[in-house]
């Protein structure tokens, strides 16, 4: 997590030798096995997730803007594994005073662009589920919520966002004449507390709040729904506007047990970091070269890779859109993508048939 993740760099110095220890694990052949298969299945399933949604026509969704963000995120996360994870810590670098030295320092060493981009990736999740959340529980709404405008700015909100509240870390970091690039330790324990509190509800509180507020909401208005319609056609003929409204509801009620999904592996990949970092700005004592700890970032860091796999097994039509996308010739006609609201059952009309899963 952030300041402690970036503490790292000071206590993750290889040991020589075959054994692993409490110093070196961060460092041993299994922790950096472990760090390659997330950089090599999180690239390569997030560049297909994006190749994938860009390139089919009938993928493309409202829904699938946000997917293709988060996608995008997810795959820079696992980018930056590469030269903040994988590749061993071998020691300090030299001093190297002056602005370029102190801007290396501050923005690489502290690994400041690693957790930005990790902690875009939840606010990323959040926007997912909450384009969902306004189509379904507002629908009425919708069309004036997610404009393509309002679209991209909570895109660049989630950066924004995440750039300003991993802000604190560029001062914990520093550029020394005579040992280089070093940690610098809080000037109180109440304000590493307050800032250290501050990065637990943004990583796992407030999103965790938010995502299951939403998915119950979701998940509660679809079943009134669903419930309401069966109850008219049980009363009355079957006509080809029920049939289409019912199909609705079902890719609805997919898409919604695909994002509860994401919202449980989210929860559980980052859960034991947290807690970890949570206890250690509390007062716990947390030793930062223990293997427990970065297991825990390992696992935090594996969620990046796991969303391209969670969409790709649950759902039908982009399995079946990853083989038009590499078709030579494509003859599928596109669906629209707009959302429209019906006044009379509360539903909302999607043309999301990526969202169909087995």
């Amino acid at each position: 997590m952030t300041n402690a993740a970036s503490e790292l760099n000071l206590t993750d110095v290889a040991v020589a030798g075959p054994d692993i220890s409490w110093g070196n694990f961060a460092n041993s052949d299994f922790v950096l096995a472990l760090y390659g298969v997330i950089c090599t299945l999180g690239i390569a399933g997030n560049l297909l997730a994006i190749f994938v949604l860009l390139r089919v026509p009938s993928l493309r969704t409202n829904t699938s803007d946000f997917l293709v963000h988060l996608s995008l995120v997810d795959f820079l996360v696992c980018v930056l594994v590469i030269p903040f994870k994988l590749v061993p810590t071998t020691g300090t670098p030299a001093p190297n005073p002056g602005f370029l030295g102190e801007l290396r320092c501050r923005f690489y060493v502290s690994q400041y662009i690693f957790w930005v981009c990790t902690l875009t990736s939840i606010y990323g999740l959040v926007t997912v589920n909450l384009e969902r959340f306004v189509a379904i529980v507002y629908p009425l709404k919708y069309k004036v919520v997610f404009t393509r405008r309002n679209t991209y700015v909570m895109m660049a909100s989630c950066w924004i966002a995440a750039a300003l509240e991993q802000s604190y870390s560029l001062f914990q970091y520093g550029e020394d004449k005579e040992v280089g690039c070093k940690f610098v330790e809080s000037p109180s324990k109440e304000i590493r507390m307050a800032f250290g509190l501050s990065h637990c509800f943004c990583f796992l509180v407030a999103p965790f709040v938010l995502l299951v507020f939403m998915q119950w909401k979701v998940i509660s208005k679809l079943k009134n729904q669903v419930k309401a319609l069966e109850n008219r056609l049980a009363s009355s003929a079957r006509n080809p506007s029920d049939q289409r409204e019912m199909w609705q509801l079902g890719i609805s009620r997919k898409l919604s047990k695909t994002l509860l999904t994401f919202v449980i592996t989210f929860t559980v990949c980052w859960v034991p970091n947290v807690s970890y970092y949570f206890f250690y700005v509390v007062g716990v004592h947390g030793d930062f070269g223990n293997p427990i700890y970065h297991l825990s970032v390992i696992l935090a860091i594996g969620n990046s890779c796991l969303n391209p796999i969670i969409y790709i097994m649950t759902n039908k039509e982009f399995r079946g859109g990853i083989r038009e996308a590499f078709r030579t010739a494509r003859g599928s006609a596109r669906v629209g993508d707009e959302a429209t609201g019906d006044v009379a059952t509360g539903t909302v009309s999607f043309s999301v048939p990526a969202s169909n899963n087995n």
